[in-house]
């Protein structure tokens, strides 16, 4: 990145503005994107959890809907 810079300068004051903006923005972009990675981990820990919690609810619903047919039959 050095070069352009260097490049940029013998250019002119704009060209190395223009450099320098590039640069600064590559290295915001870059951070930005590291954190997005980080919340995306996250979210997926978070999701897969959920999953297991609904995959047990499931499991325990259809359990009481066993045991309330079972009462509706004696009841019969």
């Amino acid at each position: 990145m050095n070069w352009i810079i260097e490049n940029a300068v013998s250019y002119g004051v704009f060209a190395a503005l223009f450099a320098w903006l590039l640069y600064r923005t590559d290295k915001r972009n870059e951070a930005r994107e590291k954190e997005y990675q980080e919340t995306i981990t996250k979210n997926q820990k978070v999701i897969a959890e959920q999953a297991k919690s609904f995959t047990h609810m499931s499991c325990d619903i259809k359990e009481i809907k066993g045991m309330v047919i079972k009462i509706k039959d004696r009841e019969k």
